[in-house]
């Protein structure tokens, strides 16, 4: 990306080098938030900063394979999402820690159900089983974060806390259901429809990363902020 010129007709060029750019942005932002909020949101906060920082690192790389070989990096995405995702979920966790104690089980259970999401895609992507079987498991460790963020332990220690608190995990559990959803219909697309790494595709998955990652990680920060401000 640096130093060599963007042609404004290369979509996926462009769609790369503005998720960079906005990662390392939001991460700076996110970090910097960490010297005016409370001791107990910096696990979230923090958290949210270090998945912003891997993302950015992740998008740059695979601008550079890119601008190289105009090739997308599907190694290079999934390895972004091993690290980011389950930081995600880990630092919703942490948001509702914030309020009253949530057995620790639960951080385990939901953190690994991320990472077998997404290395049910990836074996599905690498041939290492079916592709719809692959998509098919991934959905399956989706749910059931989402079993636990609806119906379990997170969910009910956000009752009766503050509105700002309230609103923030009920946007955040949302991105998570509506904007997770956007991963495994693009791989079906790509995989077991046969659209291959069309360009379409590639740049989706790059607005649902920003989409998913930023917001997420701006919400935790918002509302973190709103014992000082």
């Amino acid at each position: 990306m640096f130093g060599v010129e963007l042609q404004s007709s290369d979509i996926v060029a462009t769609s790369y080098a503005a998720l960079t750019i906005a990662t390392f942005a939001t991460a700076a932002l996110t970090m910097l938030g960490l010297s005016w909020i409370a001791e107990r949101w910096r696990a979230a906060v923090g958290l949210a900063g270090i998945a912003l920082l891997a993302s950015g690192f992740a998008y740059l790389e695979a601008t550079q394979v890119w601008m190289a070989a105009h090739k997308a990096s599907v190694a290079t995405r999934y390895v972004a999402w091993f690290t980011v995702q389950p930081l995600q979920v880990a630092a919703v966790y942490f948001y509702v820690t914030t309020l009253k104690p949530v057995p620790t089980g639960i951080f385990w259970r939901i953190a690994a159900a991320a990472i077998l999401m997404v290395l049910s895609r990836y074996f599905g992507e690498a041939g290492v089983f079916n592709p719809t079987l692959g998509v098919l498991l991934s959905i399956a460790f989706w749910l059931y974060i989402l079993g636990e963020m609806y119906f379990g332990s997170m969910s009910e220690a956000v009752i009766g806390s503050s509105r700002a608190i309230r609103l923030g995990y009920f946007w955040m559990r949302l991105i998570l259901t509506l904007g997770w959803v956007i991963y495994p219909i693009l791989y079906f697309a790509d995989l077991v429809l046969g659209a291959g790494q069309s360009n379409a595709i590639v740049v989706l998955y790059s607005l649902a990363d920003l989409i998913n990652l930023i917001t997420v990680s701006l919400i935790v920060l918002a509302v973190a902020s709103q014992e000082r401000y």
